[in-house]
């Protein structure tokens, strides 16, 4: 035991020095764990240390810097911004507005995504409840300023913007909640980038069905100012819809078929309910689909199964994260 802790000694203390660990307290400390518990590479990942072989810097310290928790905080405010120039344009037509929260709010997306993507410097990956409802948020913001060039969803941004703020700020400041992961296969990576893609595009599905609903409300009551003047034809805002289930769907599926075959086993105990409620929501959106295009579902139908099945997927894709990691780890 002791020749193997000589022999690694020199690549312990240069990993202490590169994570600002060096001070004798440490040291011997670590020694005498490393002793007791037979493997210093143990001991020293959980101190927050990581050897991999293809890196020279220690795992990303789960405290925020300053520059990062600023950076946050710009994001949070452009977002903040945008959407209150967004709910004003409802109250007094200007249609010079658009322009000037189009830059805002690029500017906002940009920022959170350095927020975001900082940890791909860093030698592992966190999927935790906050970081993974920021990518989402992101992601919901991001679709839409991307879909302002062929439909009309600045309306949206009302409520995605303040949500995408509140979660930028809520990453960067809360401490992790999961295991950080090393070494992602590609498989696996595609698997969890396309369930995150197709469950932000069904967000927004949902909260574009609930504007279509307000919309028809409206319209029946014979209500054509305020919201309503500011909306395309019923018509037009109930295909965006459509629109967006239609992609989610593509993409989910991409998901469910990579997930067979990349993800060990999707009836784990662990898993079972995600794999199940996922497999239920992606066949109540065909079902919504398939009733749409050959009945003709009326609106109030298409919205409440396509809120239904957004629920069962939200209990899947955060269900478990939330129990697992606030409820119980609290």
């Amino acid at each position: 035991m002791l020749s193997s802790v000589n022999r690694d000694l020199p690549t312990i203390a240069c990993k202490l020095c590169e994570s600002f660990w060096l001070n004798p307290s440490n040291i011997l400390c670590l020694l005498v764990r490393t002793t007791a518990h037979g493997s210093w590479k143990r001991v020293v990942y959980d101190h927050g240390l990581n050897f991999a072989q293809d890196s020279q810097r220690p795992m990303a310290d789960s405290e925020p810097t300053v520059l990062l928790a600023g950076i946050a905080t710009m994001a949070a405010a452009l977002y903040l911004y945008t959407a209150v120039r967004q709910l004003l344009r409802l109250e007094h037509k200007d249609e010079s507005l658009p322009k000037m929260i189009l830059i805002p709010g690029i500017a906002a997306l940009l920022l959170h995504a350095v927020v975001i993507f900082d940890s791909a410097t860093s030698l592992s990956s966190s999927f935790g409840f906050y970081k993974v409802a920021s990518i989402v948020f992101w992601l919901m913001g991001l679709l839409s300023v991307l879909g302002l060039a062929i439909r009309p969803l600045q309306t949206l941004l009302i409520a995605i913007f303040p949500l995408a703020a509140l979660s930028a700020m809520v990453a960067t400041l809360a401490p992790d909640t999961a295991r950080p992961m090393t070494d992602i296969p590609r498989g696996l990576l595609l698997h969890i980038s396309t369930s995150v893609i197709s469950y932000a595009l069904f967000a927004l599905a949902t909260l574009q069905g609930l504007l279509v609903l307000q919309q028809s409300r409206l319209l029946r009551q014979h209500k054509t100012r305020g919201l309503v003047r500011h909306l395309p034809p019923l018509e037009a805002t109930e295909r965006m819809m459509f629109e967006l289930i239609g992609t989610g769907i593509v993409i989910l599926s991409i998901s469910i078929v990579a997930g067979f075959f990349y993800v060990d086993d999707l009836l784990a105990q662990h898993l079972i309910h995600k794999t199940v409620l996922t497999l239920i929501a992606w066949w109540g959106y065909i079902v919504l689909v398939t009733g749409q295009w050959r009945h003709g579902w009326r609106v109030n139908t298409a919205v409440m199964l396509s809120a239904s099945a957004f629920t069962l997927l939200t209990i899947g894709f955060f269900g478990s994260k939330l129990v697992l990691e606030l409820v119980l780890a609290g």
